[in-house]
């Protein structure tokens, strides 16, 4: 007898009026019916034959009624005992349906998988990567959440959340799956009337297009701080600035993938200009359903833990 049965119980009026307040007995009392007696109750589970006496004789003391009449030679059912065994098996039946159900879960990629994402980097990109897992599982349905501050996120309401960068210490679980690679960008025009930065340090000579931070960071724990002609804490609208020639960009490949295809957007292929943070797909300790696990594995198998170049960016560009 599970927890789920005994709140199915809970549901039906008791005899005594109000409603069942302990599933404890029933299934006992199933068994001696099914079974024709105590003992062959006790057998099929596992107990004692006083055991299965004594709950059903309490079940009995607490509907206020018998169920059960026992004679040396025979059990038979009350028309009390009939009425409740009536509905009793039906609840059985119920519940056997609803751990069919539910046991899904545990075999299919199935359900509702609610993903969280920044919307600051991740989201555009993100989302059509979640795009092309739907329609490889119909069965799942995506909610895809953005949020604008890692440290507002509630991880319980999320079934994974999208992180970048050094995680903190947590009981949470996480597995890395690739990279969030930064380039430097700009227009075409402002290329050609600017030119590309040779150091990090150049950059202080430029326009420059950047985070609420001020700082345009690369690998090998490299920052510079500038004074930037366009600041914002999204990077769809920095990527809209550098498209309009506005300055240089510090922005994932992934979002200017299609700019950078086009020829509508150009990147600095050198090898310092890069800045590539760590993906890691967070989700809470536990048993996980099968969708989960399912998601986890296409991200692992689409980025293959690759840090991302500009010149990959057509077959981004072309995939998602």
């Amino acid at each position: 007898m599970s927890i789920a049965f005994g709140r199915l119980l809970d549901s039906i009026p008791a005899f005594g009026g109000g409603k069942m307040s302990s599933w404890r007995g029933i299934e006992e009392f199933l068994a001696v019916v099914e079974q024709g007696s105590f003992t062959a109750a006790s057998d099929q589970l596992g107990v004692s034959k006083s055991y299965i006496s004594k709950t059903v004789h309490e079940l009995e003391e607490r509907l206020g009624v018998q169920l059960l009449v026992r004679t040396t030679r025979r059990l038979s059912l009350t028309g009390a005992g009939e009425s409740f065994h009536r509905e009793c098996s039906d609840l059985q039946q119920r519940l056997s349906e609803v751990e069919k159900q539910v046991g899904r879960y545990s075999t299919e990629p199935v359900g509702r998988l609610r993903v969280g994402l920044s919307d600051i980097f991740g989201s555009d990109f993100m989302s059509a990567l979640l795009a092309e897992f739907s329609t490889e599982h119909p069965g799942i349905v995506i909610e895809p959440i953005a949020y604008l501050n890692e440290n507002e996120i509630v991880q319980e309401r999320f079934d994974v959340v999208i992180r970048y960068g050094t995680l903190p210490n947590s009981n949470l679980r996480a597995r890395t799956f690739g990279y969030l690679s930064y380039c430097l960008c700009a227009a075409p025009a402002y290329v050609a009337a600017r030119g590309w930065p040779e150091m990090p340090q150049d950059l202080l000579h430029h326009d420059c297009l950047t985070d609420l931070s001020t700082t345009m960071s690369f690998n090998d724990d490299v920052s510079v701080k500038v004074n930037p002609r366009w600041m914002s804490n999204s990077g769809i609208a920095l990527r809209s600035a550098a498209r309009k020639g506005l300055g240089i960009a510090s922005l994932p490949v992934s979002i200017v993938r299609q700019d950078l295809s086009s020829g509508g957007m150009l990147a600095l292929d050198a090898e310092w200009s890069f800045y590539d943070r760590k993906c890691w797909v967070v989700y809470s300790p536990g048993i996980m359903s099968i969708a989960t696990r399912a998601f986890i594995d296409y991200l692992v198998r689409q980025f293959s833990r690759v840090k991302v170049r500009p010149s990959m960016a057509a077959s981004l560009a072309a995939r998602y």
